[in-house]
């Protein structure tokens, strides 16, 4: 998932970068999509803006998705840090109900003796 989003992110900057540069004149869109008219270059800022738009919701879907797997990552590494912690207080009380049987064994023996 996190390829997917720094893939996006990637894609965004780059059409970003290559809208900014149409816009400052730095790129000739007259050249590049072979426009003739004016009716054109403004079907073509139309088409980039919803280009745009859909590029941002795709990313922001993604984003979306991304923080909902590392939410879940999260859950279930607190779920196994919440068992392990089970087994250990079980491990203990085991050790302890031993060793204090254990002590009455070796205080019966002693007593005996």
């Amino acid at each position: 998932m996190k390829e997917l989003k720094t893939l996006s992110d990637v894609v965004v900057f780059c059409y970003a970068m290559f809208i900014a540069l149409l816009l400052t004149d730095l790129l000739d869109h007259k050249a590049i999509f072979e426009i003739a008219t004016e009716e054109q270059a403004l079907t073509l800022y139309k088409a980039l803006g919803a280009v745009g738009a859909g590029l941002m919701l795709v990313k922001l879907l993604i984003g979306k998705l991304y923080i909902t797997s590392l939410k879940y990552d999260r859950h279930m590494a607190q779920v196994k840090i919440n068992e392990l912690k089970a087994d250990l207080y079980e491990r203990k009380q085991a050790y302890r109900s031993n060793s204090y049987k254990e002590s009455i064994r070796m205080e019966m023996a002693v007593a005996s003796n």
